[in-house]
């Protein structure tokens, strides 16, 4: 199937004297690295990617598929929403779950899938590696090749949030100076980017934001950091998106300290915050928010 469908793509890009450069325009929707591994049937496009093509190269969309064609299968679906779910604050047991996810889907479903698929694994994977690991070795290569398509992109969809969870932890690793081109850019694509309300991806959005408030909190840019966190707030009330209400009831605690100074305020969210994680069930989350409290207000005695 891939073979069959790159040979076709590639006959029907050179039968019009076209380049690869000239097919993909501005990356934004295919890089020239990417077609160039879909023509050799080193990868599977995603239906996306073929209707993009196929309208580039004038061709039907019939013509490069038949009904065949392979769909993501239902049990990776599966799999790896249980690993984008899944906080693991460094948890033994948590991280040997994801990583029975993982080996899971490399087995069974890793050949069976699009490269945008295998991508988003393989960043998932890497985000991983970094939070339990601190493991920051492998990472820039994902980035290089895939951020500035990110950030191309009126909209972020699923390898958008998880490339730009991928690129704060990355930066954050690497002890770099924060206000970097990219960080900055990324930054600005978070709080311009449509609010995900009744979007798959409003989990992520929420998760990318938390990260994201750290940095923000870090450039002391506390207008930027209460508007992404009334943006986390929104996406997560009209998703009903409960699990991650503890982590942004935290964060608005730190607003609350760190920019406004109201220390008792703040001590009340941080045991707002604290109490509806163990209501959630979460005795891990409640834990770690009640260390974050303590450690925050050392800090702002320091200061």
């Amino acid at each position: 199937m891939k073979t069959s469908i790159g040979k076709k793509i590639r006959w029907a890009r050179e039968t019009q004297t076209l380049t690869r450069e000239m097919v993909c325009e501005d990356e934004s929707e295919i890089t020239v690295r990417q077609l160039a591994r879909i023509e050799s049937g080193e990868s599977l496009p995603t239906l996306t990617k073929l209707v993009f093509l196929a309208k580039k190269l004038n061709i039907s969309l019939n013509s490069l598929i038949d009904d065949s064609y392979i769909e993501t299968p239902k049990e990776y679906v599966v799999l790896k929403n249980k690993i984008m779910k899944q906080t693991l604050y460094k948890d033994s047991a948590r991280t040997e779950k994801v990583n029975l996810l993982f080996d899971q889907i490399y087995e069974e479903f890793y050949d069976q899938i699009s490269e945008a698929e295998q991508v988003v694994v393989d960043v998932l994977r890497a985000n991983t590696d970094v939070l339990v690991f601190e493991n920051i070795q492998f990472e820039s290569g994902l980035l290089k090749e895939y951020l500035q398509q990110t950030l191309l992109k009126d909209k972020l969809s699923e390898i958008d949030f998880l490339l730009i969870y991928l690129h704060l932890l990355y930066i954050y690793g690497k002890d770099t100076f924060y206000e970097t081109t990219n960080t900055i850019a990324v930054l600005k694509k978070l709080i311009n980017n449509p609010k995900c309300s009744n979007d798959s991806n409003h989990y992520l959005a929420i998760r990318v934001h938390v990260v994201a408030l750290n940095f923000l909190s870090e450039m002391k840019d506390y207008a930027t950091y209460k508007q992404l966190l009334d943006i986390s707030k929104t996406i997560s009330e009209e998703n009903q998106e409960f699990q991650k209400k503890p982590i942004l009831q935290m964060m608005e605690a730190k607003y609350l300290l760190f920019h406004l100074s109201d220390i008792e305020k703040a001590k009340e969210m941080y045991g707002v915050a604290a109490k509806t994680a163990m209501l959630l069930g979460d005795v891990i989350a409640h834990n770690q928010i009640l260390l974050e409290m303590e450690k925050d207000q050392i800090l702002y005695e320091s200061m």
